[in-house]
């Protein structure tokens, strides 16, 4: 049942930012004044009260929401410049039709946050020193720094681990994004999260499907012949899946059944279906783990950045 219920939640998130990042995309905004001089409040809605919060109290919430603390100073050092560029770039979105909005909820940012009276639960007593001291030098040690790619804030997106090599933004949204191109992620192969196996019987596999594509009528006994893989993308995940006379998104595909990626397999296996996912999450932008992966060894967070973000720089805004 947690098994079901981490999935559920999972496949709703995605379903719900995915549109979320593609409106960024459409809608990019040059930063204004209020990002220069950082005139903004943020705060974090809980219990019905608001809970002011600094940039850096956010951005260490932020990072401690979406990436594991024990990971090398490097890698969170990069997550945190991802978070403070993501946060930036919204706020920008956000005052597109507000020029005076000043004042920003966390939940309208993009990116996950936990309270900071929170990480001690969150992490345990025995790490809740280390941890903290590490995500606050990662903040403070990369202060003021974002993303830009030709002098624009740049839409960071991230993912936890690869299936060896990262996507084109143009195959997998169908928007050509030049700092979001394939690179190799070899690391990647060596997650804990690089394989994951499903298993299904037929005809509950049927019944699921059915109840999301009222359209299709799938059979058991020509199942694994109705329900093939009819496109692939450069880097192996699944753009488009025949489900009978069906064709949809391998993307909707993996999220209806809550895979841990659309970079799959489907396969007999013992009269069930058998789908072998490699990787966990979209396969845009940064790998967490590819990047964690390259600072154990020694490579800066800055070169983290550029390498998967192609063409990119980074900028202090105080300079």
């Amino acid at each position: 049942m947690k098994k079901i219920l981490i999935k559920t939640v999972i496949v709703c998130l995605l379903v719900l930012v995915l549109p979320f990042l593609l409106t960024l995309l459409f809608t990019h905004k040059e930063s204004d004044a209020s990002l220069k001089t950082m005139d903004f409040t943020i705060y974090y809605e809980v219990n019905d009260s608001k809970e002011k919060l600094s940039f850096d109290e956010y951005l260490i919430g932020v990072v401690a929401a979406n990436m594991s603390a024990g990971y090398h100073i490097d890698a969170l050092k990069a997550q945190a410049v991802i978070a403070r560029t993501y946060a930036l770039y919204n706020i920008a979105l956000l005052t597109k039709d507000e020029p005076d909005k000043t004042t920003f909820a966390t939940s309208e940012l993009g990116l996950s946050y936990i309270s900071l009276d929170k990480l001690k639960d969150f992490w345990g007593d025995e790490n809740y020193s280390t941890y903290f001291t590490k995500l606050e030098n990662a903040v403070i040690g990369t202060k003021d720094e974002v993303i830009l790619y030709e002098e624009d804030l740049i839409l960071p997106v991230f993912f936890d681990t690869g299936s060896g090599y990262t996507r084109n933004a143009s195959e997998a949204w169908g928007i050509s994004i030049p700092y979001l191109i394939s690179v190799s992620s070899k690391q990647d192969v060596t997650s804990t999260n690089y394989l994951s196996i499903d298993e299904f019987e037929v005809e509950e596999l049927i019944t699921l499907l059915e109840k999301y594509y009222h359209d299709t009528s799938l059979s058991e006994d020509s199942f694994f012949q109705e329900v093939e893989v009819a496109v692939r993308d450069s880097a192996g995940y699944v753009t488009q899946i025949n489900l009978g006379s069906l064709t949809v998104s391998g993307e909707e595909f993996a999220k209806v059944l809550g895979l841990a990626s659309n970079h799959f397999y489907i396969e007999e296996y013992e009269d069930q279906v058998r789908i072998i996912c490699n990787g966990s999450g979209h396969g845009i932008g940064l790998s967490q783990y590819g990047a964690n992966a390259m600072a154990e060894d020694t490579t800066s967070y800055t070169d983290i950045i550029k390498y998967y973000y192609t063409g990119t720089t980074i900028t202090n805004l105080t300079d």
